[in-house]
């Protein structure tokens, strides 16, 4: 039996709240960033949606290590993430009343420049108070997917909807679209914002203290972080990773688009991709378990399978739904199993004077370079398979097949190379 950690209920909080801030607007962005301004949207285009939406989280990322080292060496780490968030929070009410896509991209960057980092701060304050990280974390990790569904879905019944009745499907709700939806889905920028903030503050007053650990180490922590590097086990999870990450984020991309194709209702878009956070919030539950049992190694192959078998899945056309919703459950396998450990493995090499940037060094490659090269990589296939300015049904069995001959061989090379270091490297 997994034995609950002595701040178990302020550490689940932290994770709920920090990525329910973001669950909140995100799923609809794409919606009220491109709807026309005559019914409350801005207006804006496709590839300026991508920048607002994708790029700026990417240069974030990018970014984190560097903002992130000050919480390893300099300063304790809950204030450094109530601080972030905090400024994140201004910045995001900040982006509310713009109208121009400048001011957008602009704000939206500087808001990931602190949520980035605050996220990485996040995963390392919570192991540090932590007896057992590889049994514990991910009981504390589920609250992030369950942050994430229950803010968006929360909104979306209070201020989205009316004339609501239950639904068997999640959201578990349905009723009809309020008037001038668009800007009051616009709305959720300005909740997000005042969350932030209102996180940040409770964050920076009542986490646990988590001092920076002394340290001997005459270089900053962004540098010894990236010396992980030269760990070979690091070195190949890193590799994989980014040849997985952008797989991750090219499933984002057009998984709403095939399973249209496919022949879902598009009421029904939202909900389908909804199982696969529930199953993640399951597969935590299971990876608490599995993982002192079987090992690092293990684990991280079935969450890297996983991602194979799905993409192979759906390139199978023809099959049916309940298949295809079946492949969309195993986001919670790919998710939990593959990136969630490797948190947990980050954790357990890098030193501990540099826990926090070790976890930025890992979102560096996951959330940063990874999307980047997805746009790349998403044009390429569909300038090979899509006959159109969109894949067609059948013409998105090569695209999957691609992605999973992809990720197989991201999985032969960690097979192959991944040889798990059994304690931390100082």
């Amino acid at each position: 039996m997994i034995s609950l950690p002595k701040n178990y209920v302020r550490l689940s909080a932290m994770m709920f709240l920090q990525f329910g801030i973001y669950g909140l607007w995100l799923p609809i962005a794409g919606k009220f960033l491109t709807a026309d301004p005559s019914v409350g949207g801005l207006g804006f285009n496709e590839t300026q949606m991508g920048m607002i939406v994708g790029i700026a989280a990417s240069i974030g990322a990018l970014c984190s290590p560097f903002i992130v080292q000050f919480a390893d060496r300099r300063f304790s780490a809950q204030r450094v993430l109530g601080i972030l968030m905090m400024i994140g929070g201004i910045l995001k009410m900040s982006v509310y009343p713009q109208s121009t896509f400048l001011a957008w991209l602009l704000l939206s960057v500087s808001f990931t420049l602190m949520f980035m980092p605050a996220a990485a701060i996040c995963n390392a304050l919570a192991m540090r108070h932590l007896d057992d990280p590889g049994r514990q974390f991910p009981g504390v990790r589920l609250w992030t997917a369950v942050g994430w569904v229950l803010m968006g879905w929360s909104f979306s019944f209070l201020v989205l909807k009316t004339n609501v009745t239950g639904s068997w499907l999640p959201p578990f709700f349905k009723g009809d679209d309020v008037p001038m939806v668009m800007g009051e889905m616009k709305k959720s920028v300005m909740w997000s914002g005042i969350m932030a903030f209102g996180y940040g503050v409770w964050a920076f007053f009542f986490l646990p203290d988590t001092p920076p650990i002394e340290s001997k180490s005459q270089r900053p922590a962004v540098a010894d972080a990236f010396a992980l590097l030269k760990i070979p086990s690091i070195a190949v999870l890193l590799a994989v990773t980014l040849i997985i990450s952008p797989m991750n984020t090219i499933y984002f991309m057009q998984c709403a688009k095939f399973l249209g194709e496919a022949g879902l209702d598009s009421a029904y878009l939202l909900p389908a991709m909804a199982i696969g956070q529930i199953c993640e919030i399951v597969m935590y539950l299971v990876l608490g378990r599995l993982l002192p049992k079987i090992g690092f190694k293990q684990v991280l192959a079935i969450g890297i399978g996983a991602y194979v078998f799905r993409f192979f899945l759906f390139g199978t056309i023809g099959i049916p739904m309940w298949v295809i919703i079946f492949g969309l459950g195993i986001h919670g396998l790919c998710y939990a199993f593959f990136t969630s450990t490797c948190f947990i493995y980050m954790n357990k090499i890098a030193a501990k004077d540099v826990a926090n940037t070790a976890q930025s060094v890992f979102n560096f490659i996951w959330y940063g370079i990874g999307p980047l090269l997805a746009v790349g990589l998403n044009s390429l296939l569909a300038y090979f398979f899509a006959s159109g300015k969109k894949f067609a049904h059948a013409e998105f069995q090569s695209f999957w097949y691609s992605l999973g001959a992809i990720s197989l061989v991201g999985m032969i090379v960690f097979l192959l190379k991944f040889r798990e270091e059994k304690e931390a490297v100082s």
